[in-house]
């Protein structure tokens, strides 16, 4: 009795007074770009509990657009974002304190989840097909364009004389059906759930590179400065994170079906984003370049600046 009664009374006290006292979890504020699989290893590494192995205690909010996400942590209400790599190396270039610190996701041939996508039937084959056509994207000047530029030019067509028009992905295929657009580069989850009225033309972004990093996350460096040994678990944990979720189709499903209303079936059935643990010049540097080749950037940019200024913060 008396020895039950000692041990009722030790699970009692206070961890501290037990010396398993815990360290306080460091915040950190972070955004994704809608609840899409291309953006979401912040919301993984939350709700698999990566960040917190990582003594991290992350806020992660939704936005609707990338250049939301790069002026808010410019203006101090994020400490960290995703980007497309064009707009982040833009907002370098012009100056505004942001540093890149993982990649978001990885573009590989043959496993694209955004294709540059035609109505079901149509005689369109070839860049030269598209001479003088109508293509949406969703954001005029962006990665899309530059990936159905380039596809275009490097299948015989000319990209100049192609209209490109803004459109969300959720209305493209009605729009091509309905014939108001020619083509579309549309993501998943719609290729998939549209499917019965479209069907890839090509997969432009393949004709940028076989594999780069269209995709990543900066952070503010100003909280990076203030918290070099947060920014170095930050990437840890990026990097576990992206790991993890290529290994864990289902369980990533089962975290993003409930929050973007996408059917656990169709994520069974529709590409998903591939990650990479890798920041390299060799990843990063041929969206730059069709970046400044199609005027999206003014200048060029050496993205061995990227991969020297995160080296300090990479996990030893």
């Amino acid at each position: 009795m008396k020895r039950l009664l000692a041990c009722a009374l030790i699970a009692l006290l206070p961890a501290a007074a037990l010396g398993q006292q815990t360290a306080p979890l460091t915040p950190i504020r972070i955004a994704n770009l809608g609840y899409t699989d291309a953006s979401a290893l912040p919301v993984y590494a939350a709700q698999s509990g990566i960040f917190k192995k990582y003594g991290l205690d992350a806020t992660v909010t939704t936005f609707n657009g990338g250049g939301a996400i790069i002026a808010a942590i410019a203006g101090g209400s994020l400490d960290a974002g995703f980007s497309n790599i064009t707009s982040a190396v833009a907002a370098i270039q012009k100056g505004i304190p942001i540093m890149v610190v993982s990649a978001a996701n990885l573009t590989a041939a043959g496993k694209a989840d955004t294709l540059l996508m035609k109505a079901r039937g149509s005689k369109l084959k070839t860049g030269a097909d598209m001479n003088g056509k109508i293509i949406a994207v969703t954001t005029l000047g962006g990665t899309l364009q530059l990936g159905a530029e380039t596809w275009i030019d490097k299948n015989g067509g000319d990209s100049k004389s192609v209209h490109f028009v803004e459109l969300p992905t959720s209305d493209m295929a009605a729009a091509i059906k309905a014939g108001r657009i020619d083509a579309a580069m549309m993501s998943e989850p719609f290729l998939t759930e549209e499917k019965d009225d479209v069907e890839p033309l090509g997969d432009a972004f393949a004709a940028v590179a076989p594999e780069w990093i269209s995709a990543v996350f900066v952070a503010s460096k100003a909280w990076v400065t203030a918290n070099p040994d947060a920014a170095r678990r930050f990437v840890a944990a990026m990097h576990e994170t992206a790991r993890w979720a290529n290994a864990h189709r289902p369980e990533t499903a089962k975290i993003l079906s409930p929050l973007s209303n996408v059917p656990l079936a169709t994520f069974g059935a529709m590409e998903r984003s591939n990650y990479t643990d890798q920041l390299t010049k060799a990843l990063l540097q041929p969206g730059i370049d069709v970046a400044v080749r199609y005027g999206a950037l003014k200048e060029p940019f050496d993205t061995g600046q990227i991969v020297t200024t995160l080296a300090p913060y990479n996990a030893k």
